[in-house]
């Protein structure tokens, strides 16, 4: 079956043969989210197979094996599936694989079965169930894909891969209609989350879960949805399960048609959510880690982050499940938590790279707590207290929000307030402050950095 892919499309594959050509055992393949990642993959195993090559894609999610099957079935690919609860067969050329179920099966499977493995959403990677299943087929070539190399925990993905092939932007993409645009809505710039603790390298969930119910959210979700979405479907992404379904819950009050999606769902049952959300019988769906990446649903006309994230990664791929095109669709990013000041607009040029980042100290969470009843100290995990016999129940915690209106923020004015931001800092501390109120990692290094740029165009004053 003839299918036709773009011209950057395939200009990738011809860039990805050549790494081959040339040596690399692994090459990581980039795309912005919507740029269709999955039918250059597709069509990789396609050519592959065509020369007698087996190929397995590895998936960590239902959707995603359901998303790539598809994408495989259009080009008349005939493919197997290696999933929990299916036999497998292996007579078809191309295998698409839940990689927790393949890591599971792999004493069944010779290390030469495959010859190609592709890699779905490969900022995975060095994870551990996938570094098994790479570990095993370790003589077959590695194609990885993803939108965003970057993990939150700073490690790099030349671990696993050594050259690195780019697609074009999402500014460019945006440009020429592939992406859709987007008018972008966020709290005041200088919005701050001090005060959130850092775990794992990224905002401590349960922590913001609570907080987010008061001033950390800015504005009502519900009445910027009514304001700047209506009629159009929308996923709102949260902290955690239980925000999640506060959050639907609040929407349903007001009139609007909302539900939770969650990974403990039956897999129909969550296929048949994101088929309502498509149809627009759901208006707002709300998640918690569970449809931040490979969810395919043109129709979604806008995101609500209801969430905060120090990942540019999480940031970009959140957004990204808006901006497919359809005709005449301007997307909405209703930022209520401050990550586009953060972490930048969604068309800022990336410099992505196969390098890691390096990993920041972690503080370490108090290991103790103290009774509010009697004060007796005790380990943080208790359930009871050893000296009067308090029982420890987790808060009930309202969803409350504070007063305040989202503004529309440009890509240029977020660049000059930024720029503006940076000049005012005048000494060492003040750019620490501002790294820290920013989200940075590593505010100090960052400070420094900019001191030695000033320096080395004669700007910098004294230092207090």
């Amino acid at each position: 079956m003839s299918f036709s892919l773009r011209s950057y499309q395939q200009e990738a594959v011809e860039r990805v043969r050549q790494a081959f050509l040339s040596g690399h055992r692994a090459v990581l393949f980039v795309l912005p989210t919507g740029g269709g990642k999955t039918v250059v993959f597709s069509h990789i195993a396609e050519q592959a197979a065509a020369r007698g090559k087996r190929i397995a894609v590895l998936v960590h999610r239902a959707e995603l094996l359901d998303q790539a099957c598809r994408s495989l079935a259009a080009m008349g690919v005939r493919h197997g599936v290696i999933a929990a609860g299916r036999s497998m067969n292996l007579a078809a050329p191309v295998q698409v694989a839940s990689v927790q179920t393949l890591a599971r099966r792999l004493a069944q499977l010779p290390a030469d079965l495959f010859q190609l493995l592709v890699v779905d959403e490969a900022h995975h990677s060095n994870a551990g169930t996938w570094a098994k299943v790479i570990g095993h087929f370790e003589r077959a070539l590695l194609l990885g894909v993803t939108a965003t190399p970057v993990r939150g925990d700073g490690r790099g993905l030349g671990e696993f891969y050594s050259a690195l092939v780019l697609g074009p932007s999402a500014a460019w993409l945006c440009a020429e209609g592939y992406l859709a645009p987007a008018r972008v809505f966020a709290p005041p710039l200088g919005f701050s989350v001090k005060g959130l603790r850092r775990r794992m390298g990224d905002f401590d969930l349960r922590q913001a879960a609570g907080e987010l119910g008061g001033s950390r959210i800015l504005g009502d979700a519900v009445s910027h949805y009514l304001s700047h979405l209506s009629g159009s479907t929308a996923i709102a992404f949260c902290c955690s399960i239980a925000h999640a379904q506060a959050v639907a819950e609040t929407f349903s009050e007001r009139g609007v048609a909302a539900a939770l999606i969650d990974g403990s769902m039956d897999p129909l049952q969550r296929r048949r959510l994101l088929e309502q959300l498509g149809s627009g019988e759901l208006q707002v769906l709300t998640s918690c880690n569970l449809i931040g990446e490979g969810v395919d649903v043109p129709s979604v006309g806008g995101c609500l982050l209801l969430r905060p994230t120090q990942s540019l990664a999480l940031h970009l791929q959140m957004i990204g499940r808006c901006l497919r095109p359809q005709p005449g669709k301007q997307a909405v990013i209703l930022d209520h938590v401050g990550n586009i000041e953060r972490l930048g607009h969604h068309l800022d040029e990336q410099e992505w790279s196969l390098e890691g980042v390096r990993k920041r100290k972690q503080s370490k969470a108090p290991s103790v707590k103290t009774c509010p009843e009697c004060f007796c100290a005790m380990a943080s995990a208790a359930s009871l207290c050893s000296e009067c016999g308090k029982q420890f129940r987790p808060e009930k915690r309202q969803l409350v929000t504070v007063a305040g209106e989202l503004s529309e923020l440009s890509q240029q004015e977020l660049r000059r307030e930024r720029r503006r931001e940076q000049r005012q800092a005048r000494t060492a501390a003040d750019l620490e402050a501002l790294g820290i109120q920013r989200g940075m990692k590593n505010p100090k290094g960052w400070a420094r950095h900019v001191i030695a740029s000033r320096q080395a165009r004669g700007q910098w004053e004294l230092l207090a």
